[in-house]
């Protein structure tokens, strides 16, 4: 699984740039708390757990799934909104909670208004994808993750307890449509970078952190684990076809969401054990630095 951190890093990263398109209004009823509201994190004079009581005040429809989880929706955006779907980005606000209450990761503590996620792609622990699946922009809702779908028998550090369930406080706020799709690429860019006169040299190396992932394996690629930037030259071979071109017009500071098909990822023979056979494969880039050679 990806650990709770490494996420937090990349939207850190992220968030300079990030922006919506054409993902619809969000659906907020007076009266009704946001997802950064104190009112989700409060003191509670009623009982231990601060959430009960929002919970019993707020939550208007549950859904069961098979995998024992569950969705309670605090808001129901219209059912004319397409749940969303495997490949999808989105713009997300959330806060993630132990059933005690306790909040253990959130946007609002990095002072941030929103976070992109793409879905389906092992971008967080596996309930995230699951319970997604089930959204549609302007829902406002709570994702109640069993263990065997968030952090399991090991936990997350001293964060997560063995064995312990997570809730998901999520409001999704908007779809977020491509920056270019086509030849089996499909490329969001949330932060430009900066303009610099090697844009269109080739004697240039790129330095970049890359977190990689797959519907099968959520650890693909992650640079960030030993915080060292992997390099790359206009000419080379040592990445996949799709981010080729893609790294050769990097530049400093850009921030990049890629989904690129077998074709341009790792073909029909896979990576050995970590990419199947025609597996399409989600990169996260953020470009470190451009240096002339």
């Amino acid at each position: 699984m990806k650990h709770l951190f490494l996420f937090i890093i990349i939207s850190v990263l992220m968030i300079l740039g990030c922006r919506g398109k054409n993902g619809g209004s969000v659906v907020t009823p007076p009266k009704k708390p946001g997802v950064g509201d104190s009112s989700i994190h409060g003191p509670s004079k009623n009982t231990q757990n601060p959430l009960d009581d929002f919970d019993k005040k707020y939550i208007i429809e549950k859904k069961a799934l098979n995998q024992g989880m569950q969705i309670e929706w605090i808001t129901t955006a219209p059912k004319e909104n397409p749940t969303l779907k495997d490949g999808e980005v989105c713009m997300i606000s959330y806060r993630l909670t132990l059933p005690d209450g306790k909040i253990i990761d959130g946007n609002s503590r990095l002072k941030l208004p929103f976070v992109p996620f793409i879905v389906g792609y092992n971008m967080q622990t596996p309930g995230w994808d699951i319970g997604f699946k089930e959204l549609r922009v302007g829902d406002f809702a709570k994702i109640v993750i069993p263990a065997q779908k968030a952090y399991g028998k090991q936990g997350l550090s001293k964060v997560v307890p063995p064995d312990s369930p997570v809730w998901l406080y999520v409001r999704v706020i908007s779809r977020v449509i491509p920056d270019y799709e086509g030849d089996g690429m499909k490329t969001w860019i949330f932060d430009k970078g900066e303009p610099n006169a090697l844009d269109d040299d080739p004697d240039k190396e790129i330095l970049y952190h890359c977190l990689a992932s797959s519907k099968s394996n959520p650890h693909v690629q992650n640079s960030l684990i030993k915080n060292h930037p992997l390099t790359y030259m206009p000419g080379q071979l040592n990445v996949v076809p799709g981010l080729r071109n893609l790294l050769s017009k990097a530049r400093k500071n850009q921030k990049i969401f890629a989904l690129l098909s077998p074709k341009q990822a790792y073909g029909e023979s896979g990576l050995g054990n970590i990419v199947q056979p025609n597996e399409t494969v989600f990169f996260n880039i953020t470009i470190a630095s451009v240096r002339k050679l």
